[in-house]
């Protein structure tokens, strides 16, 4: 059973793990509007759900892409392992990385920046163009050696490019 379907006693939370792309979303609206409503204090209790709910064994694809949208709204360091592991399989690359991408954070960073070694192709350009959006001076190296590499993709080389433009200017001496 599903959505009113299921009764008054179904618990969204374990329901959401099992959500599908163009099936009965209204467990993943009754989580969408707790997510809205939740008060900063609750904010850690509530991404310790999305994270248990996470870590579900039966989870769908559609599921994990929601929690982790979820998680981008709420997430702090605490969710950065998790989307980390995440982050290393093409599957689950973008979900992940979109979520990193808003969590603030050198744990967020350096998570996005590890991906650089595991992910290929396409998984790996939008994980360069998180990076810039993130505009981590951190991450100045690591872009710069991607723009300048031949051997890269010449698409993954003017994102890096792009990306390493959005990065503040290095610091040359001191103002007056």
């Amino acid at each position: 059973m599903v959505g009113a379907e299921a009764g008054p006693n179904v618990d969204p939370w374990t329901e959401v793990v099992r959500l599908e792309y163009g099936g009965d979303g209204s467990f993943a609206a009754i989580l969408r509007e707790q997510v809205a409503r939740t008060p900063a204090a609750g904010l850690g209790r509530l991404e310790a759900q999305l994270l248990r709910a996470l870590a579900a064994p039966d989870l769908t694809e559609a599921g994990r892409d929601f929690l982790c949208s979820q998680l981008a709204l709420v997430g702090s360091a605490a969710a950065v392992p998790a989307l980390a592991a995440l982050l290393a399989n093409a599957e689950s690359a973008d979900a992940a990385r979109l979520a990193l991408e808003r969590i603030p954070g050198p744990e967020a960073d350096a998570a996005l920046l590890a991906g650089l070694a595991t992910l290929t192709g396409r998984a790996r350009t939008g994980l360069v163009g998180s990076i810039g959006a993130r505009r981590s001076a951190g991450a100045r190296d690591a872009l710069a050696r991607l723009a300048a590499d031949p051997a890269e993709d010449a698409e993954l080389r003017a994102i890096a490019a792009r990306s390493l433009a959005l990065l503040r200017p290095a610091t040359v001496g001191t103002a007056p």
